[in-house]
């Protein structure tokens, strides 16, 4: 279980960066800042593809995601395919987020899980100032530059400073009740992270993400992550398969 729930930590933690990057970038430049700013509040949908390998205790997982997402009200569509450790085939996980709720394909048959306290911390804004000001605490921890047609931000952290990043980053997102128990069982070694910002657009590129930690009980859990985002604003509407109307709850599965 906890090697799940760190998991999940470090995908809220990748979702709470892709706010800040922003704020770091502009901080070189007030103009910057208000063209970041403004473009990332235009942003209503976007297509991610990710290649994610983590190893937890030693378990090495390998995962192929890629997702249409919209922002508001927020849905998504996501398929991930991931690397059976056991027989070396590939698994293939279709998943929906929709009306607050989450379906998941099991093989043939659907499942679905209530999101609502997930789908309010998505859909809470987090301000510019509160990036500034979050950013300004660890002005030595990244750079900004110039790269022919990007901007591109390199961000190290580590010990302490990560683990406070990491808690001000989930309180800015509201997530931070949920993962408290977490944030408190985990030794904080490194995350390092590239993003990169389109010079003319102002749309985020890519992220490549390096992340190490240690759960007090001395599990090790490493993450690397490469992402590409595409296609902003061309996707309209996120559609449930009929199939997926008729999905067990997870309650009722339980019972």
């Amino acid at each position: 279980m906890m090697k799940k729930r760190t998991g999940v930590l470090a995908l809220a933690v990748v979702s709470s960066i892709g706010l800040a990057g922003c704020s770091q970038e502009d901080l070189s430049n007030s103009e910057l800042l208000k063209k970041a700013t403004a473009a990332q509040d235009d942003i209503q949908s976007f297509h991610m593809d990710s290649k994610i390998f983590s190893e937890v205790g030693g378990m090495p997982i390998s995962q192929e995601v890629s997702a249409d997402a919209i922002q508001k009200p927020f849905a998504m569509h996501q398929t991930m395919k991931m690397k059976n450790v056991e027989d070396g085939t590939d698994m293939v996980v279709e998943s929906y987020m929709l009306d607050d709720k989450m379906y998941v394909q099991q093989e043939d048959n659907w499942i679905v899980q209530d999101l609502s306290d997930f789908n309010e911390m998505m859909e809470s804004p987090t301000s510019t100032e509160q990036n500034l000001k979050l950013l300004k605490k660890y002005k030595d921890n990244w750079t900004a530059e110039r790269k022919d047609d990007v901007y591109q931000i390199d961000v190290k952290l580590k010990g302490d400073d990560l683990k406070n990043f990491m808690q001000e980053a989930l309180e800015q997102s509201g997530q931070m009740a949920q993962m408290k128990e977490m944030m408190d069982q985990i030794d904080y070694k490194k995350m390092d992270y590239t993003m990169t910002y389109d010079a003319k657009t102002y749309y985020p590129k890519t992220l490549d993400m390096e992340m190490e930690f240690e759960i007090a009980e001395g599990t090790s859990f490493k993450m690397t992550n490469e992402s590409t985002f595409s296609k902003f604003n061309t996707i309209e509407s996120i559609e449930l398969p009929e199939e997926a109307k008729e999905a067990q709850t997870i309650t009722d599965m339980n019972q």
